[in-house]
């Protein structure tokens, strides 16, 4: 196995994948979850372990695989759209 050092960090490029990780564990933290909250918005705790899953999955294979971030494919949209 190759050992390489990444040239950026992943808090800053994946900040948003991050971020939205974060979001579903406070609010999982705080309650927000149908069984606690009886609100159908919030998701039974078990629809919730398995998007936070399908989440970290995500950014994983993204780092892993050098995928752009959803920062930067937004930004590359933006820049190819004509205004």
């Amino acid at each position: 196995m190759e050992d390489r050092k990444l040239d950026y960090k992943i808090s800053e490029r994946y900040e948003d994948e991050l971020n939205d990780i974060a979001n579903k564990l406070r609010q999982m933290e705080n309650g927000r979850v149908y069984e606690l909250s009886r609100a159908q918005s919030d998701g039974y705790l078990a629809t919730n372990v398995g998007q936070l899953r399908d989440k970290i999955n995500e950014l994983l294979n993204k780092i892993q695989n050098g995928t752009e971030s959803t920062d930067e494919r937004i930004a590359d949209i933006m820049r190819s759209t004509k205004f």
